[in-house]
């Protein structure tokens, strides 16, 4: 899921390049696409795929510092869909924005280890 994102990230990237002038994007403006590229995807992720109530039970019974910590591990672990599927289903706004927020972080950390972005 994570090669997902990356390649539509890469696309939008090549979009933006194509419609300006400029020839390289600044990691600020990188960053800002790829928020907008997850937050696609957790808008178009349905609610009617299956996914482990058990985990939901799990996560929804930690301190709420620990779930979005569970939430991000069970998104690289299990998949990024399975994981926005399973945070919707806790039926809580504020937690879905702060795995949002910290899920594009965590990505952005990861792409710039691997050296498919630079660091700001």
């Amino acid at each position: 899921m994570v090669e997902k994102i990356y390649r539509k990230f890469e696309q939008k990237r090549a979009e933006v390049l194509s419609n300006s002038e400029i020839k390289e994007l600044s990691p600020e403006k990188e960053k800002e696409i790829l928020k907008q590229t997850i937050s696609e995807e957790i808008a178009k992720t349905s609610s009617s795929q299956q996914s482990d109530n058990q985990q939901v039970q799990d996560i929804q019974a930690q301190p709420k510092e620990r779930q979005i910590n569970l939430l991000i591990d069970f998104a690289f672990e299990k998949g990024i869909d399975r994981a926005i599927e399973v945070v919707k289903r806790m039926d809580n706004p504020y937690l879905l924005d702060e795995f949002h927020d910290t899920l594009v972080d965590e990505l952005y950390n990861k792409l710039i280890e691997t050296g498919k972005l630079k660091a700001l």
